[in-house]
């Protein structure tokens, strides 16, 4: 085997064996004499490639530890021997697959068989200590290499549940853009229908009637503005669904309905209005009853805990305050906050969700009331 890409420590640790088993070979009067420095090698070189090839390495040993036996059948060696052997043990459990580790660990705890009973340092009796040794040096591998595996699968499956909430954050928006424009839509197609009906109106009064036809060109200036108005609205979401289901349009008039419906899982909701209630467009207004709607859906989901719902009406802006337990974390909670941010965003305004407390969440929306004013 070739020693490029071995790491460092498998090359010191060869090398230190086979130096340290020649030294003693060279040095203990024993029988085996030059043909023991000789199969040393063949005991301790197989360390060096224990992590890219363990059950070659296993094996390698398995057949040196034989051969450095032959000369004599009674070969010293074990002090070399023992140490490679468990440093391949260890190998061939945290690196080979299943079946090569198991494969591998008959031969091995053979080896270590023979050499219990062809090395003159050691007593037969050892063996009862040294398999086990070599058996918990090999489980203990596995157990590393399961834990690595298991640890490479999780950060997989946090991966894939990351990219599944980023997809179901990008599905939350254009789900609320669709709905947001398709409402939007609605109220503009009736501003200009009632446009139409003014300006038929007007001009027929004209000749007739020319006051009740300033008045109408009047009303047109104004519906026509609001259309305006409206159409800003629109330019800040984009349409995903030319065929959504248009529902009734709701207003700030049915939000104790939606409150209720929020008492009614057990929570305990309270509404607070500040400020005087002045001209507020449809848009706005369906604006805010749809935040508060997604702000209820994502903070206290587990049921606990009181809501306090606060709109403040200023002279150029509507403020929407919604303070209740902890944030739900959760892909629907995610996508409550992306569709209120959306609501806010798309007209001109700003949201932003922070601490209020332990365990309390408090999500804030302005809305302008004039358009371009944040």
């Amino acid at each position: 085997m070739s020693l490029r890409g071995a790491p460092v420590v498998d090359i010191v640790c060869g090398v230190a064996l086979t130096a340290f088993g020649l030294l003693l070979a060279a040095t203990v009067d024993n029988v085996g004499g030059l043909l023991q420095v000789l199969t040393i090698p063949t005991v301790t070189l197989p360390v060096l490639w224990r992590r890219r090839a363990p059950l070659a390495a296993t094996v390698a040993l398995s057949v040196g530890v034989v051969v450095s036996a032959v000369p004599t059948f009674d070969q010293w060696r074990c002090g070399v021997a023992i140490p490679a052997a468990l440093l391949i043990a260890y190998a061939l459990g945290r690196r080979a697959d299943r079946r090569a580790a198991r494969r591998g660990l008959p031969p091995l705890l053979a080896a270590m068989g023979v050499l219990v009973f062809t090395d003159p340092v050691v007593t037969p009796d050892t063996i009862v200590l040294l398999l086990p040794l070599c058996l918990y040096m090999w489980g203990t591998g596995r157990f590393v290499a399961a834990r690595g595996r298991v640890a490479e699968e999780l950060g997989d499956r946090s991966l894939a549940l990351e990219h599944q909430r980023t997809q179901t954050a990008k599905l939350a928006v254009e789900i609320e853009r669709t709905r947001l424009t398709s409402e939007l839509d609605g109220a503009v197609r009736a501003n200009i229908d009632d446009i139409v009906r003014l300006a038929q109106r007007g001009e027929s009064e004209l000749a007739t009637d020319p006051a009740a036809s300033r008045r109408a060109f009047a009303r047109i200036e104004a519906a026509g503005r609001n259309s305006l108005d409206e159409m800003r609205e629109l330019l800040g979401a984009l349409r995903s669904d030319e065929h959504a289901v248009r529902e009734p349009r709701p207003t700030l008039a049915q939000l104790d309905r939606l409150l209720a419906d929020a008492r009614a899982g057990g929570r305990v909701v309270d509404l607070d209005i500040a400020g005087e209630r002045g001209a507020v467009s449809d848009g706005v207004e369906l604006a805010a009853y749809r935040i508060v709607e997604h702000a209820l859906a994502a903070v206290g989901a587990d049921g606990e805990g009181k809501v306090n719902v606060r709109l403040r009406f200023a002279p150029d802006a509507l403020e929407v305050e919604v303070e209740g337990g902890r944030q739900d974390r959760g892909a629907a909670g995610e996508g409550s906050i992306v569709a209120a941010r959306e609501q806010t965003t798309a007209r001109g305004g700003s949201f932003v969700v922070r601490t209020a407390g332990p365990g309390r969440t408090l999500m804030c929306a302005r809305l302008p009331l004039v358009a371009g004013h944040a």
